[in-house]
């Protein structure tokens, strides 16, 4: 079973193709956010056999931010044509790119070409989740997985701080967040993402008070989460 990223800014558009990879059981998930997260997350990166950028995804966007997903072991495959890139300025970008999928790509075809890349990387797999104990890491996984941009920023700036022996105030985190002074209006964002991440901390079974507030000071990593946060966002 092979885990698949699809770069998307259009999850509709990519029913289809999740449909036909999804017969033969592989895991597929569709995110717009990763494409610029990667430098963030590494850990979850490493954590997909291949990643295909859509069609909905530009050339200049690809050129940007695939070198994230190639040193982190992933293959590259791009909805497009191959054609086309060659005549373009971006052409160096053709030996990057691991194999393709257009219009004229068959179903079978598809299958074919993903079981091929990902060949070998299966044991990989295995061999890592029985080693780190696949039910936690997977819970850990799916929790920075099912964050937002946003989200994954209010852990990242707390955590750089954190780590130095410093306190965030909510004022400063705003900032850092949006790159704007502080309003009332981004403050309540802040609660509001704040929130939405505890709640994702107890779908993922994190213990309670994992992340916590404290009064006229800002919010604190527990001990657990600010490990996870150091594993996935520092690498």
């Amino acid at each position: 079973m092979a885990r698949i990223l699809i770069i998307t800014k259009n999850l509709l558009a990519e029913q289809e193709l999740q449909a036909i990879l999804q017969r033969s059981n592989d895991e597929v998930y569709c995110s717009s956010d990763l494409m610029i997260d990667a430098q963030f997350c590494p850990q979850i990166i490493k954590y997909f056999s291949l990643v295909i950028f859509s069609d909905t995804i530009s050339t200049l966007d690809v050129s940007k931010y695939y070198s994230s997903f190639k040193k982190n072991g992933l293959s590259i495959v791009r909805k497009g044509s191959k054609v086309d890139l060659k005549k373009s300025e971006l052409s160096y970008l053709v030996d990057e790119i691991d194999d393709w999928i257009n219009p004229e790509t068959t179903d079978i075809e598809i299958i074919e070409k993903i079981a091929k890349l990902t060949c070998g990387q299966s044991k990989t797999i295995l061999a890592i989740d029985e080693t780190s104990g696949v039910k936690n890491a997977k819970n850990s996984e799916l929790f920075f997985f099912s964050l937002s941009s946003n989200e994954k920023k209010f852990l990242y700036h707390l955590y750089q701080y954190q780590k130095d022996g410093k306190v965030l105030s909510r004022e400063k985190l705003c900032h850092l967040i949006w790159e704007t002074d502080a309003t009332k209006s981004n403050l309540c964002q802040l609660s509001n993402l704040a929130n939405r991440i505890k709640k994702k901390l107890v779908v993922n079974k994190f213990p309670n008070g994992e992340l916590s507030t404290s009064w006229n000071k800002g919010y604190f990593l527990g001990d657990l989460l600010f490990n996870e946060v150091q594993k996935y966002m520092d690498a």
